[in-house]
């Protein structure tokens, strides 16, 4: 299976639509942090912690910076 760069995945989406991607990525991952009610500036910051965590658990992989994902990491709309 092959993997997706988390900053690839950002770059390929228009910047008003980021919000919603890293409200998605934490809906899936942390649903009990009901990100739909979070300040964006939070939002940020579980979305990074939640990528440690994916790497911590082996579902992701920290690489120079970067997070490369499982695909089933991600959720369904923003799947490649």
């Amino acid at each position: 299976m092959s993997t997706v760069r988390w900053s690839a995945l950002e770059a390929a989406l228009p910047l008003n639509e980021l919000p919603a991607f890293h409200r998605a990525f934490l809906k899936l991952h942390r649903p009990e942090l009901q990100p739909e009610t979070l300040p964006l500036r939070r939002v940020q910051q579980y979305v990074n912690q939640t990528l440690h965590l994916l790497a911590k658990e082996g579902k992701a992989k920290a690489v120079q910076g970067d997070f490369e994902l499982e695909p089933d990491c991600i959720p369904l709309p923003y799947r490649p």
